[in-house]
């Protein structure tokens, strides 16, 4: 059972932003906004509870959307990049996940 603390609460909705944020990258163009102030929003939160979320994975995330966002590439450096975005958010899923259920 969920214990409805501050924490837990953030949690989830950090999960669900993170799923909304995956979704966006597959559906809309890369130069959307949204996901740069949904890592703005993940730097806060990871500032807030630390030992969370791992720094460096997040972090090789955001700048992999300011590389996405900003159109430094094209074709297979692009598909990578993306791809190791989509990774990096996926951890952040399993690890909302984990702290929130206590697996």
């Amino acid at each position: 059972m969920i214990q409805p603390t501050v924490f837990n609460l953030t949690t989830l909705i950090l999960l669900g932003l993170t799923g909304w944020i995956l979704w966006i990258r597959h559906r809309t163009r890369l130069e959307s906004n949204w996901p740069l102030f949904y890592y703005m929003g993940l730097v806060v939160y990871m500032k807030k509870f630390e030992e969370t979320v791992n720094p460096n994975y997040a972090f090789v995330a955001i700048v992999s959307a300011l590389l996405l966002r900003f159109e430094f590439m094209g074709g297979w450096p692009l598909k990578i990049v993306k791809a190791l975005e989509t990774v990096l958010l996926v951890y952040v899923i399993l690890r909302c996940i984990q702290v929130v259920f206590r697996i």
